[in-house]
């Protein structure tokens, strides 16, 4: 570490010109940094492309992100041996509760996808392959929970087995749910149908927006990529499924359209796949009980959350 902090050092007098006073590790990958006029720093290791991002970003004039300094390069990261780099203010989080970061959040996150739609039409190549490696995934997990499952059911019945056998509907309520969630979104790709693709954040945690003199600001958008909104949306929500919000309000009807029915069919998709994902079969049949019981009220949670608007006309097209 102490190598790491000493290039760090050096290449913040080489290339910004700033004297360094002391150096903290936040993380494995950040540290707070304080000049010798005490003004302080955050500066965090990061891969060379996210200049590409950074500059992407603002040549699109998206303002609701917070950018690093430029370096003496004209470069927002910084290169030296073995490692890259970002520097940018430190700013301490406001005290806010977590309804009101998570509203902050989602308004930021919808300002920053509506600030870079690029429209195109999806490619049946490239998603014909993802989608038969999630559906050979999604078949195998539910393969392994429906043989775990009749195991159970053999065993006389205990404090584990209970909760295990007691919420399996739930799960396989979600699966009858993907898989007609999964023939839209696949006749969507079929019918070779624009799709507004966006830059997503990746990482929509409450930790990822600074409240700064009353503006708010994401932070981490070098993590982002170009996607579709429905990965933020799903990840945004399942972070923070527990709270007080009105969901449906929140992103249903301030995000999700009359034109995006895609979309939504997709974030819901999404919910349930990591949903299914996340169930642990373990032999310490307690960790499996608890696993159960916590996905399964995540999906009670997503069907009283998640209705199905465009019901009748999906099964008008899939007759």
């Amino acid at each position: 570490m102490e190598n790491r902090v000493r290039q760090l050092s050096n290449s913040l007098i080489e290339y910004y010109e700033i004297p360094l006073e002391y150096i903290k590790k936040i993380s494995s990958k950040s540290y707070k940094y304080k000049d010798e006029t005490s003004k302080e720093y955050f500066l965090k290791v990061s891969p060379f492309n996210s200049s590409e991002k950074f500059k992407f970003l603002e040549s699109l004039g998206v303002d609701n992100i917070l950018y690093p300094y430029l370096n003496k390069e004209n470069e927002y990261i910084t290169k030296q041996k073995g490692d890259s780099f970002y520097l940018m203010d430190y700013y301490k989080h406001v005290n806010l509760i977590d309804e009101v970061k998570a509203q902050n959040m989602i308004k930021e996150l919808n300002k920053l996808h509506q600030s870079t739609i690029i429209k195109r039409q999806l490619s049946t190549r490239l998603a014909r392959p993802k989608f038969e490696e999630i559906t050979k995934e999604l078949d195998y997990k539910f393969k392994i929970l429906e043989n775990y499952v009749r195991s159970v059911e053999y065993e006389n019945l205990n404090v584990f087995s209970m909760p295990i056998l007691g919420n399996y509907q739930y799960i396989l309520d979600a699966k009858k749910e993907l898989i007609m969630l999964q023939k839209r979104i696949i006749n969507f790709v079929k019918a070779k149908e624009k799709v507004e693709y966006v830059y997503i954040h990746n990482r929509p945690s409450l930790d990822h927006i600074l409240n700064i003199k009353g503006v708010n600001y994401l932070i981490s958008a070098e993590n982002g990529k170009i996607g579709i909104n429905s990965l933020d949306l799903a990840k945004f929500y399942l972070e923070n499924e527990d709270l007080e919000i009105n969901f449906e309000d929140l992103i249903v009807k301030n995000i999700f359209n009359s034109d995006s029915n895609f979309n939504y069919d997709y974030f819901r998709f999404l919910i349930l796949y990591i949903l299914i994902k996340k169930i642990i079969i373990s032999n310490e049949k307690y960790l499996t009980a608890q696993s159960f019981i916590n996905v399964s009220e995540s999906i009670r949670k997503y069907f009283s959350r998640f209705l199905d608007n465009n019901k009748n006309i999906s099964n008008q097209n899939e007759s």
